[in-house]
């Protein structure tokens, strides 16, 4: 068989590539040149802190006038307690992952009226910390009158003593859940 110049130079390319590919993947066992491999030492990370979750409740009557739910109708120490609050939330060491707000009403009146007015209050809570800075991620709503506190008031009658009983039932809770916890 007579070898053509274009095989001449396809048999050269493939023994040359063959010939340099060789010495690439071969280990030197004999002459020991190189220095021997060491195994790479195995990485420890140390898992992420677990999200943890504080619970802050704001009462309401300390908050807003008995039956309101705007800005306009929070009191001065309710002023006082959110400041307290958001100064906290923006110049804390964590990583706040969200905030919640859950507003509470105590069973006075319908239970679609306990529901919005819960709403409103977390609501209201959520743009007065907004205001001050608080740049987290803040989700609100209501329980109305459904998670009551209390077992032991009685009545029917918004009177003065059946609301003082009720008082623990109206409030704001806030759940901040991050990677360090922020104290109160």
């Amino acid at each position: 068989a007579q070898w053509k110049p274009s095989m001449k130079k396809t048999f050269l390319f493939a023994a040359l590539a063959a010939c340099l590919s060789t010495p690439a993947l071969a280990k030197d066992y004999i002459h020991k040149w190189c220095a021997p491999e060491e195994p790479a030492a195995p990485v420890m990370v140390a898992p992420a802190p677990a999200p943890q979750v504080e619970r802050i409740n704001l009462a309401a009557d300390a908050l807003f006038q008995f039956n309101r739910s705007s800005v306009k109708d929070l009191l001065p120490q309710g002023r006082a307690t959110l400041d307290d609050l958001a100064a906290r939330l923006v110049s804390r060491q964590a990583h706040i992952d969200s905030i919640a707000l859950v507003g509470h009403t105590d069973r006075l009146g319908s239970e679609q009226y306990n529901y919005n007015l819960g709403l409103k209050r977390a609501e209201t809570v959520k743009a007065y910390l907004q205001e001050k800075g608080v740049q987290d991620p803040i989700s609100t709503r209501s329980a109305g009158e459904t998670q009551p506190v209390t077992t032991d008031c009685h009545g029917t009658r918004a009177t003065a003593a059946l609301k003082a009983c009720l008082q623990p039932d109206r409030r704001v809770v806030v759940e901040i859940t991050g990677t360090t916890s922020v104290a109160q």
